[in-house]
């Protein structure tokens, strides 16, 4: 029986006759629900068998849809027999009660529109909540599978705790607040205002989150009545926030808060972005050029002090050298140091030079996590992309390459491409030939590091890097072009 559908199809008629006949009691096969943002199978015991949600609706172009399982879902321990069903709706939500011949119930409460159920049971057990083989991590190679991961949550007074399916230590959790599961998009918590505490299945093989939770610690082995509060939805930002400010911890959770702000503020820039440009792809690359333009006050200052050290580097690199090849081991310490006091320069000066990456780290940190949970990015195209969640796959190879995967991915090679040019371009005037070719080499074996790093990870996240790395060489071919050709000059690489 599907009320909501009848309701949005068939009118309001012919769901008040549906319902009518779901008031007599009887014992029924199960029970669909769908609304704009859940889809929903009932068993006739009341266990929710299957769950579906939809974000930001069903109705939506742009519509996301996630699984949380082909089995049950959220469950009891009376059994499956001798129930009755009594079935219920308003304007807002739909109500399915479900009543035991031993005075055990329970009864749903589903809205319309939205994410949050209630759930009230009777003398109907401990609360079993158990993901299913849909809800299961994607297929991912390399450090890609990082992403792809189902790990159980804990939430209280905003630290949120997460443990691995895989973690051989833990077989319980507790928390004040909220408790579940969760993967990269999608989260199940469940609360009902008390201490919480839940034995979890856990270990090597672990496929699928299951917990058996009681009402708080000590607590016994059924609960004669209690409400709970059901989130299944989209691990986003206003969605879980409009459910209950406190699942708002869940982003990002495992940051320091600075970083967590960082993503925020990353994400709804990204956000604004998307209402104003049609394409998600086109988004992240927007999304690259704002920060990079929001950054430039900072990254100026950061350039100066790099150019200030390799304007000394370069100043102290001939006597250096002499020494190092005219002298050994603590003499060499001695000529040195003295050197650096004679120059007037201190033993650390090359630590001004990571002022640059103290800028450029924490921000690439947060665009990191922000697009990994991301879940406008999920199945979104863009170009020969299928899915922006996902590695670009441009084709299938005959074979899966260890740690590499079965597809050859486009954009690690154009990212590592432009990241190669911008290194060439970059010819600081303060350098001589020796210095320059050192750091040249740094700077593509630093590439070459990104490319493994970044080869199966989202399409989205690679496609943001690209857009920098092609951004500095614009800056530089700008540069080049302003001075005829030649490397910029010391003035103009300070003012650029």
């Amino acid at each position: 029986m599907n009320l909501a559908r009848i309701w949005h199809e068939g009118g309001p008629g012919l769901l008040i006759l549906c319902a009518a006949l779901a008031w007599s009691p009887a014992v029924l096969a199960g029970t669909r629900i769908v609304t704009e943002t859940l889809d929903l199978e009932f068993g006739a015991d009341g266990t929710l068998e299957s769950a579906t949600a939809c974000f930001p609706s069903r109705g939506s172009p742009a519509a996301s849809c996630g699984s949380f399982g082909t089995r049950a879902v959220i469950g009891h321990e009376v059994g499956n027999e001798n129930w009755t069903q009594i079935s219920s709706h308003s304007d807002t939500h739909f109500e399915l009660r479900f009543e035991h011949a031993s005075g055990a119930s329970l009864s749903w409460k589903i809205p319309l529109d939205g994410y949050l159920l209630e759930l009230k049971t009777a003398a109907a057990g401990p609360l079993r909540i158990r993901s299913g083989a849909a809800f299961r991590p994607r297929e991912a190679a390399g450090f890609g599978a990082w992403l792809e991961q189902t790990r159980y949550l804990g939430v209280a007074d905003g630290r949120v705790t997460q443990l691995g399916l895989d973690d051989e230590e833990s077989t319980r959790l507790e928390a004040e607040q909220w408790i579940g599961y969760r993967n990269r998009f999608w989260v199940l918590v469940v609360s009902n205002g008390q201490q919480l505490e839940a034995q979890i299945k856990s270990g090597e093989g672990t496929m699928d989150a299951e917990l058996r939770i009681a009402a708080s610690e000590g607590a016994a082995d059924s609960f004669s009545a209690d409400t709970w509060s059901v989130y299944l939805g989209p691990v986003e930002p206003g969605t879980l926030r409009s459910a209950n400010p406190e699942l708002s911890g869940i982003l990002y959770a495992g940051l320091w808060f600075w970083l967590r702000w960082i993503c925020f503020a990353l994400y709804y820039i990204f956000s604004w972005i998307g209402t104003v440009i049609p394409s998600w792809g086109l988004a992240v690359m927007a999304l690259s050029l704002t920060v990079n333009i929001l950054m430039r006050p900072l990254s100026r200052i950061a350039d100066r002090f790099q150019q200030q050290v390799l304007e000394t580097e370069a100043r102290l690199a001939p006597e250096l050298q002499r020494i190092k090849q005219e002298f050994k081991g603590e003499k060499q310490a001695e000529k040195i140091l003295a050197m650096y006091k004679t120059e007037r320069v201190h033993p650390l000066y090359s630590l001004k030079s990571l002022i640059g990456v103290a800028v450029v780290i924490p921000v690439f940190i947060g665009a990191f996590d922000m697009l990994a949970e991301n879940i406008h990015l999920l199945n979104a195209s863009f170009l020969w992309i299928a899915d922006l969640s996902r590695p670009d796959a441009l084709i299938s190879l005959p074979i899966s390459l260890p740690f590499f995967g079965p597809d050859l991915n486009l954009l690690p090679f154009l990212m590592t491409g432009l990241s190669t040019v911008a290194s060439v371009l970059h010819n600081p005037p303060a350098l001589n030939a020796q210095l320059r070719k050192k750091q040249v080499r740094n700077m593509l074996l630093l590439a070459v590091g990104f490319f493994a790093l970044f080869y199966t990870f989202p399409a989205g996240m690679v496609l943001y890097w690209t857009t920098s790395n092609l951004i500095s060489v614009i800056k530089s071919i700008w540069a080049r072009r302003n001075n005829g050709g030649k490397p910029a000059t010391k003035s103009e690489v300070l003012n650029e």
